[in-house]
């Protein structure tokens, strides 16, 4: 399923299934497209009262209306190690994770490895993994490339990293864009697009380039113009209510907020919020600047933190009185105070 946010998400159903003498089944009505988890008990993981799986202990299988699959498998220490039968689809799936599996088996032992060593051990252990993960998205793209009209082709690519989506995405024949995993890769396109455009936007978005012009709506439902502060300086905040570090931040903001307000004005940008959340948020924290609202429902091309090609939070772009950028910093982090406090001094 397209969007879930996590294990508490309303939209996943939990079950437990009893095997006896080692068999089980599960009847459960199929509609539309879903997707179904399987777990052993003795392999799930809990961790305050969610649960978790590793990369080796489940097995997904996908079914459509009226459909049915067969798993047959065994727990080999952390191991969930099954096949599955009953549409082609799923066979094509088992067969394509047994390829996989020598990754995901390395790679969570090199994970479970981590606990207990040193940074430096663990940076290393950590730069072995990656190459590991590197290694199974070369295999995911290298079936892509083998099988592009296989439905399973279309969900490869929600596995590959999302710089490369696109590309591969163009790949696929009609039969694997329009699979069963379509509800997945249309918001997964829309996330690939807004990547391209904020990659094209950084170039932009330089020291001594023009800060682009834009108008948003105020707290009090008024329209905000940047450039109506020209002769001032100015920071954006692009920033969200649920972003632990942008809160962390609001009390030092304050203090240089304060510091600077006669030569300076800040301008939050709150992002990928309700409206709601938005004011509750600008009432609970008091933030004493302007603050606009940039809608999550607008195109990526007309999105204000596209433009400025943000892609993490919070970030901060200094712009100077001739409305040419001084600077942009991402992160909570020291570089950007110091940069405000000498650009203002």
């Amino acid at each position: 399923m397209p969007g879930l946010k996590g294990d508490d998400d309303q939209r996943i159903t939990y079950d437990t299934i009893v095997a006896a003498n080692g068999r089980f089944a599960y009847d459960t009505p199929v509609e539309r497209p879903t997707q179904f988890i399987i777990i052993p008990m003795q392999l799930m993981e809990f961790d305050q009262g969610r649960r978790h799986s590793t990369s080796t202990s489940d097995m997904k299988l996908f079914l459509d209306k009226g459909e049915h699959a067969v798993l047959r498998g065994r727990i080999d220490s952390t191991v969930f190690n099954c096949t599955l039968s009953g549409t082609r689809l799923n066979e094509d799936h088992s067969r394509h994770y047994q390829e996989l599996r020598s990754f995901w088996i390395e790679g969570q032992r090199l994970q479970d490895a981590m606990a207990g060593k040193s940074r430096a051990e663990q940076e290393a252990l950590y730069e072995r993994f990656r190459q590991v993960m590197a290694r199974r998205r070369a295999c995911e793209m290298d079936y892509i490339d083998a099988n592009p009209d296989n439905p399973l082709a279309g969900y490869c690519l929600t596995k590959i990293p999302i710089d490369s989506v696109l590309t591969y995405h163009e790949r696929l024949a009609d039969a694997a864009r329009n699979s069963i995993f379509r509800p997945l890769l249309e918001p997964l396109l829309a996330k690939a697009g807004k990547y391209r455009l904020i990659r094209l936007a950084e170039a932009k978005i330089v020291a001594g380039s023009p800060a682009p012009d834009f108008t948003l709506k105020t707290a009090d439902d008024k329209n905000f113009t940047l450039s109506s502060l020209r002769g001032k300086y100015v920071v954006l905040d692009f920033w969200g209510s649920w972003c632990g570090w942008c809160i962390k931040g609001i009390s030092k903001m304050k203090r240089y907020y304060d510091r600077y307000k006669s030569k300076l004005e800040i301008v939050g940008i709150d992002c990928n919020d309700t409206p709601e959340r938005w004011l509750a948020a600008v009432e609970e924290h008091r933030l004493p600047w302007i603050n606009v609202y940039n809608p999550k429902d607008v195109p990526a091309a007309e999105d204000i933190s596209v433009e400025y090609a943000v892609s993490g939070y919070p970030t901060k772009v200094i712009i100077g009185p001739d409305g040419l950028i001084i600077g942009k910093y991402a992160g909570e982090g020291p570089d950007f105070y110091e940069a405000l406090h000498k650009t203002i001094k």
